[in-house]
């Protein structure tokens, strides 16, 4: 079966899912754990981005389940380690702590899985206007000049977002420019639990087939930093992935010698982190699966792809606790944007 298109915003899964091609030994690559996060940063070349349909720079994975575990200390950690990862960015673009920037919500206020961007943009600290008409009121030594936009959608505005945003760059005139957007991920676990920062731009709408214009240096004609979170994991990625887990799961129930004829043990079942190890004898998948448990992820995706899309049923879908997950992770992203271009708050 022919390979579908994946389906993610993210770096990181694109190169797992081009793991027969490019494997990560290949590239600059570093992974560190700092306070319960797992970091990753990349730097993907033009030969490498040109293989995964990904621009060239660097890439930064921030991976924690703060947000769905409502952890208030560690949501704080990870605001502050948004900050450090953005002001690297920065410095690594030649961005002064006096240069002036431009903050970018993208997104649709109206649609909550895409509000990220203009709820970010509502919590950030904007001082340009203090700097040209009260500059007595401001410390310039730990403030910097900061304007911020919401452009909307194009279904909403019927101008392609890009040239919105290229219009006013080139009357306002930044130094750079900082995207925050709603992604789309591949896998569930990832859903509200990763967020990505890289030089490299954005498409808008890309990992959800709604592919607008590019937003980036190339683009714009200044740095670009982009801060994206997913939200939102296509029907194909969560039926296969629940294959899985149903297999994997039988399979630890057998191991820990369980009723094999009872899926659920109980009425509130604890949740168990399933891996490789789990998955059951060759046997036990086909007797359960029939030839489908036998299947690579591929040919799984594949098959179920082709039975959903003709129906009008691979719909993009959003955790039920998307509302106050939206809420969480846009103050984290505003908080570590001010952190970053601003010195002196707290």
């Amino acid at each position: 079966m022919d390979k579908i298109k994946v389906r993610t915003d993210l770096i990181i899964e694109s190169l797992e899912a081009s793991g027969d091609t490019i494997h990560m030994n290949e590239l600059q690559h570093t992974e560190e754990l700092v306070h319960g996060m797992k970091i990753n940063q990349v730097i993907i070349n033009d030969e490498h981005g040109r293989e995964i349909g990904k621009r060239a720079g660097t890439y930064v994975t921030i991976d924690t389940s703060a947000v769905n575990d409502h952890d208030h200390e560690q949501l704080l950690k990870i605001q502050k380690q948004i900050a450090i990862e953005i002001d690297k960015l920065l410095t690594k673009n030649q961005i002064t702590e006096d240069s002036v920037g431009m903050i970018v919500g993208l997104g649709n206020d109206n649609v909550t899985p895409d509000s990220l961007g203009p709820n970010v943009i509502e919590q950030v600290f904007v001082t340009k206007h203090l700097f040209e008409l009260h500059p007595e009121s401001i410390d310039p030594k730990g403030f910097r000049p900061v304007c911020a936009m919401a452009p909307g959608v194009m279904g909403m505005t019927g101008i392609e977002t890009a040239e919105i945003i290229d219009s006013v760059i080139d009357r306002i005139k930044p130094d750079f420019v900082i995207v925050v957007d709603a992604l789309a991920a591949k896998s569930i676990k990832r859903v509200n639990t990763t967020i990505q920062l890289s030089d490299a731009g954005i498409n808008p709408g890309s990992g959800v087939g709604n592919k607008r214009k590019e937003l980036s240096k190339a683009t714009l004609d200044i740095p670009v930093v982009t801060i994206g979170i997913p939200t939102v994991v296509d029907a194909v990625t969560i039926t296969s992935e629940t294959i899985d887990m149903i297999i994997k799961h039988i399979g630890h129930s057998l191991k820990n010698n369980r009723p094999s004829n009872r899926l659920v043990t109980s009425a509130t079942p604890n949740k168990v982190d399933f891996s490789e190890q789990d998955v059951p004898d060759e046997n036990v998948v086909r007797d359960l699966f029939g030839n489908i448990g036998l299947m690579s992820v591929e040919e799984k995706e594949r098959l179920i792809f082709e039975v959903l899309t003709p129906q009008g049923l691979n719909m993009m879908v959003t955790p039920k606790e998307v509302d106050t997950n939206i809420v969480d992770l846009s103050h984290i992203v505003a908080r570590g944007i001010n952190l970053a271009l601003h010195k002196n708050i707290n």
